[in-house]
This record gives structure tokens, C-alpha cells and sequence, in this order.
């Protein structure tokens, strides 16, 4: 007689337990799927960020040898490309010095290159530079510490109030103070001076 309330209490218990999971089914069914997590991105992994890892704004870089200043640059921004060993720099302002007497060199540009480590240094788009009484017009300009030597490169103007080079490439010797022009060489001499008539003397003009 104990045997059917047993097996009454075993069937709610069972039923019970269906009713559980087919009410679990049903929900989980109704629920919305929820999108998957996504990869958390890292810096390295972002496209916008290249080799370069150290950066700054308005910095100075300075080169010097024994005691004395060699070169300084100023930049608006600079950033160290660890891969080619460069601080690539944009709106650098270069002054070198040189020679016993310290004669100035200074250059402007939008953007360029600064190997410290081996004292050269490229500067590129729109330069503009000054030496001595020399005043410089490029697209690019190369200065190479180890030989004393600037390289200037790509519609090359150099003038002075006597003389107006133009060319595709102009090497200067920073010791010797020596310019050699190449390419489409073209000097323009100011010899205008009053003459015993009154009358300026015409400029002239020499082609190579």
C-alpha cells in the first residue's frame, strides 16, 4: 500500500524535471544571441602605428665635438624609427658651424632625416637656407659631418648680390669653401656699376 504514494511522488518529481528543461529550451530559444566578444585590439596591432615608437613635440638635437658645437636642429615634431636607426623630423631649422672663424650655416625645411649616430643629416621639401652672404633654394639638402662636405640637390639656387647660380646639384666644401655645380649649370653675374657715362653696365650671364 506504501508503494503507489512512493511512485506518485516519483512521477511529480520526474515530471518536474521535464518540465525544467523544456521551460530552459524555450527560453534560451527566445533569447536574442548575444554577439561574440571581440579580440581586444593592442596598439601594435593597430594600422595607424607604424615601426615608429618614440615620439615628441618641439625638440632640440645637438652634435658636438670636442667642446665645441658642431650642429643643433629644431623641430616642430620628431620620431625615432628604431628600424633604420633615424629621428625623422618635420619643420626641422638646422644651424651648423664650422671652420676656425665658426661661419654659420642655417637651413629650413618641412620634413627630414637625422642620423645623430653617424653625424649626417637630410633635409627635403621646400629649403631654404643661408651661408655667409650665400642664400640657398633646393628640394633637398644633405649635410655629411664625416667629410665636411652639403650636398644640394633638385632645382638648386644659390645667390649672393653679385651672383645667382642655378643647377641641378651644388657640392660645398665646408673648409675649403669651395662650390661645384652640376647639371644645367646656369650663372647669372651682377656686373652693373656706373660707368663714366652715367649708364649701369648690363648684367651677364653665362650658361654651361
Amino acid at each position: 500500500m506504501k508503494l503507489r504514494p512512493l511512485l506518485l511522488w516519483g512521477a511529480i518529481f520526474f515530471s518536474g524535471i521535464v518540465f525544467g528543461f523544456i521551460v530552459k529550451e524555450y527560453v534560451s530559444q527566445s533569447e536574442p544571441e548575444k554577439p561574440a566578444r571581440a579580440e581586444k585590439q593592442t596598439l601594435e596591432d593597430s594600422p595607424l602605428v607604424s615601426s615608429t615608437e618614440i615620439s615628441a613635440e618641439d625638440i632640440l638635437l645637438e652634435q658636438g665635438s670636442e667642446g665645441a658645437l658642431d650642429w643643433k636642429l629644431q623641430a616642430r615634431k620628431a620620431a625615432y624609427d628604431q628600424d633604420n636607426g633615424l629621428v625623422v623630423v618635420e619643420r626641422p631649422q638646422l644651424t651648423a658651424y664650422f671652420g676656425d672663424d665658426r661661419q654659420e650655416v642655417y637651413v629650413r625645411a618641412d620634413a627630414g632625416e637625422v642620423d645623430q649616430q653617424n653625424d649626417n643629416l637630410t633635409l627635403y621639401d621646400n629649403v631654404d637656407g643661408r651661408f655667409g652672404m650665400f642664400t640657398v633654394q633646393a628640394k633637398n639638402f644633405d649635410y655629411v659631418g664625416a667629410i665636411d662636405k652639403v650636398v644640394i640637390k633638385g632645382g638648386v639656387s644659390v645667390a649672393r648680390p653679385d651672383l645667382e647660380v642655378n643647377a641641378t646639384a651644388v657640392e660645398i666644401d665646408l673648409l675649403s669653401r669651395q662650390m661645384v655645380a652640376a647639371g644645367g649649370v646656369e650663372a647669372v653675374v651682377s656686373t652693373s656699376a656706373v660707368g663714366s657715362d652715367g649708364t649701369s653696365e648690363p648684367d651677364e650671364q653665362a650658361e654651361q
